[in-house]
């Protein structure tokens, strides 16, 4: 009876703790094979080439684009507003991760269609989008995360 009562027991621990780790369950597998994985570089990695490429695009653009090109690698790269807490996405829920997770690393073939987009993104659009609330870029935007559910794409 005693063993019986501390099965019941261990099962009731063990179905709260899956609870309340529900969404992340599956990170430490999938952070550690996509670091050993060559065909994909962490996301911080990728965040200072994207910098980088709009460093570049902002020698090759006019001056008055400044803040509407900052403003759009802000809500490109920000993952604040999509991943935030405990929210999902319909890959975290499928891999049982976190959705900061699923971000953590990136396919190096993306990051580089990523900064091309950057790169040949042309100066008249980004001066056109310079009214916009929260302009980024379409493609990197998917690299980067979730968007924010505000954000208009240049």
């Amino acid at each position: 009876m005693i063993q019986f009562k501390f099965h019941l027991y261990l099962q009731k621990i063990v179905f709260l703790v899956s609870f309340i780790f529900f969404g992340c369950i599956g990170d430490l597998y999938y952070d550690s094979r996509d670091g050993l994985d060559d065909s994909k570089v962490s996301r911080s990695y990728a965040v200072r080439k994207f910098y980088s490429a709009l460093l570049v695009k902002r020698t090759l653009c006019p001056v008055s684009i400044d803040t509407t090109l900052f403003s759009a690698a802000y809500y490109t790269t920000s993952l604040k507003s999509g991943c935030n807490g405990f929210s999902t996405t319909k890959e975290s829920q499928r891999t049982l991760r976190s959705c900061g997770s699923v971000y953590e690393y990136v396919e190096k073939k993306d990051l580089t269609v990523c900064l091309n987009e950057v790169l040949f993104f042309p100066c008249e659009s980004i001066v056109k989008a310079s009214g916009n609330v929260a302009p980024n870029f379409p493609v990197c935007r998917g690299l980067f995360g979730p968007a924010d559910a505000g954000s208009v794409y240049l």
